[in-house]
């Protein structure tokens, strides 16, 4: 599908790219204002996405593992030397759209592992955005692994908001509510996939664990 973006559009959105995390937040709600409907779907929907790309080898990266499902690569606008991009080979949009994120992010350690010795990092931040108003520039599934120094340019925070002790109760209960089915929904998937249906020799089926 050719892309709806303009060559000035796809350029200031490299340009963006660019920019430190918390400016590209302020600037990116602002690009996407001026976009159109077929525009933002287009994004939304990883059509043309880079990442996509660089699985399917259309793009080249410096990879510094790859499996079945994930590709790790250096990211080539880092935070510091060594920031990895760590992303589901598959197309995701966001994390809620992975039924487990258990294997991501297991090897996203393993990143942040080897990052501290190779860089003689003094840590690292293991980083996600989800969504554009959260500073997704693509809309795809991306870990960030950023090894940290001491006295280092990276800027990584937020102004807090005031919440008082009425609406954190109601909160609590509410998102606990929410967690809890969620996470009742996720057993009830668990039994399910362990009752496999089989075929026998009579030509009937049974239920087996």
């Amino acid at each position: 599908m050719e892309s709806p973006l303009t060559k000035e559009q796809i350029d200031e959105l490299n340009a963006i790219v660019k920019l430190p995390v918390e400016e590209q937040r302020k600037v990116l709600a602002e690009f996407t204002k001026k976009l159109t409907p077929e525009q933002l779907d287009f994004l939304k929907k990883g059509q043309g996405c880079v990442f996509c790309s660089i699985a399917e080898g259309k793009i080249d990266s410096k990879k510094v593992y790859e499996d079945e499902n994930f590709l790790a690569v250096l990211d080539i606008n880092p935070a510091n030397k060594g920031h990895i991009l760590l992303f589901p080979k598959k197309h995701y949009d966001v994390l809620a759209q992975m039924e487990d994120v258990s294997e991501l992010f297991n090897l996203a350690n393993n990143v942040a592992k080897s990052v501290f010795e190779s860089v003689k990092a003094e840590g690292t931040n293991i980083l996600v955005n989800n969504g554009i108003v959260a500073g997704q520039m693509v809309p795809h599934v991306v870990v960030n692994v950023i090894p940290r120094f001491k006295d280092d340019k990276v800027r990584l925070g937020w102004e807090k908001t005031e919440v008082n002790d009425e609406e954190m109760n109601e909160l609590a209960v509410e998102i606990s509510k929410n967690l809890k089915n969620k996470v009742i929904k996720k057993e009830e998937k668990i039994e399910e996939k362990k009752i496999k249906v089989v075929k026998v020799s009579n030509g009937y089926s049974e239920r087996v664990p």
